[in-house]
């Protein structure tokens, strides 16, 4: 399996070395949709995101969520199943925990993401999974291999 990591992706330094330490074969590119795909099976990307806070930024943002929307209605519209990893650990493990959710950087309370994230769901089909940050690197393997698989 060679995986293809995007060349705009940031901070995934844990990702590369869990990579290399595990024998994973990957390249850095720009890729059109998210972060991670398998090389040759491109009806399945990963878009990584590092907490709750970015994924508010993206999903609420004015400034921002017009990138990742077009994203978004971009992988649906080429019949792309999109799955966001959000690496924001702290008792969030799927999307009902979301609502307790409150930041002190953003204006954004948890219901008003998990509604976002639901909206986000419902209409394109996006998956949210979440995990800490030390298992994110496992988890796009695990993800990536049970396509590979089937």
């Amino acid at each position: 399996m060679l995986i293809i990591v995007d060349s705009r992706e940031k901070k995934n330094a844990h990702i590369l070395r869990y990579f290399d330490d595990h024998g994973i074969k990957y390249v850095i590119r720009k890729m059109d949709v998210a972060d991670y795909q398998t090389e040759g099976r491109d009806k399945l990307v990963i878009d990584r995101k590092q907490n709750l806070d970015e994924l508010a930024t993206n999903l609420t943002n004015p400034k921002d969520k017009g990138r990742f929307w077009r994203e978004v209605r971009r992988a649906h519209a080429s019949g792309i199943k999109m799955i966001v990893l959000c690496e924001h650990g702290k008792g969030v493990k799927s999307i009902p925990d979301v609502v307790g959710w409150n930041s002190k950087y953003s204006p954004v309370n948890g219901q008003i993401l998990q509604e976002k994230i639901y909206q986000c769901h419902i209409s394109y089909g996006v998956e949210f999974l979440f995990c800490r940050k030390s298992e994110t690197a496992a988890k796009i393997i695990e993800l990536l291999e049970a396509v590979r698989n089937e």
